[in-house]
């Protein structure tokens, strides 16, 4: 451990809105044994990982024994957070609720967790209806429409109406160092072709290799989805760009540390 209080990145947009607790983890040097890290995978140890959660969740304001995680596996699964699945993935030993990137919940009181390393963690809310989103959008979520699914899922779990929901994009790999392979930017093209030229804001040609905007290209998915370009806010944090202080698969490879978005209801269980 370190005598470092760690210090959560904060949504501006979120913070503004009542109902809700949230925060990014970082990499801080020194914070524990791998500088931080929250991710419980093999070669981290997850001992030290998962006193970095309990740190992290004070920092934050959440209780880490009622953390609810999924098994990512880049899909577009959204899965409904119940009260009864609070604690579930919270250590490596417990279950994982699901196999899914995106968690959604209207239960007090427990704190969503998605995990990153140049994917974008992604953390909505509905003030209306009292639901929030924790979204896992790598690459190929995002080309299979991972944000879009949570919002429509939202839409028929919860009646959330899209023009209330405010999204957080926070840090992740930025288009300026995303470089991929023609078969990414062929299926975001796909997927987006009914947006016209704005798909193209999420592609640039630097250089030989296109590069994707994975931020950029959720943000147009969300405004498809309904929700309002004002109620979107970017971190503009590349982790590839300052591995000092963010873990980046590109950047530091496989073995390096996860970063985690944290989002959770709060009041009085009803």
């Amino acid at each position: 451990m370190t005598d470092t209080q760690p210090t959560p990145l904060l949504s501006e947009l979120l913070s503004s809105a009542d109902g809700i607790v949230h925060g990014v983890t970082r990499r801080v040097a020194g914070m524990g044994v791998a500088d931080g890290n929250v991710g419980s995978t093999a070669p981290r140890d997850p001992e030290d990982a998962w006193q970095m959660r309990i740190a992290w969740c004070k920092a934050i304001g959440v209780d880490p024994e009622r953390i609810v995680r999924t098994d990512q596996i880049h899909s577009n699964q959204v899965f409904v957070v119940r009260e009864e699945h609070a604690g579930m993935g919270r250590r490596r030993e417990h279950p994982m609720a699901a196999v899914a990137d995106s968690t959604i919940t209207q239960a007090v009181n427990v704190p969503l967790m998605t995990l990153a390393a140049d994917c974008l963690p992604l953390l909505m809310y509905d003030p209306a209806q009292r639901g929030i989103a924790a979204v896992h959008a790598g690459w190929r979520g995002t080309v299979i429409d991972i944000a879009g699914e949570t919002v429509r899922a939202m839409q028929r779990e919860f009646g959330t109406d899209p023009n209330d929901l405010l999204a957080y994009l926070g840090p992740s790999i930025g288009g300026c160092c995303n470089e991929v392979g023609p078969e990414v930017t062929a299926a975001w093209r796909e997927i987006a072709s009914d947006l016209g030229p704005l798909a193209e804001l999420a592609v640039t040609k630097p250089g030989v290799k296109e590069h994707f905007d994975v931020p950029r290209a959720n943000a147009l998915l969300l405004q498809r989805a309904g929700v309002k370009a004002e109620h979107i806010e970017f971190s503009n944090h590349c982790t590839k760009c300052d591995t000092e202080h963010w873990f980046s698969h590109r950047g530091q490879g496989a073995a390096t540390g996860r970063q985690a978005g944290v989002i959770m209801l709060t009041g009085s269980v009803t």
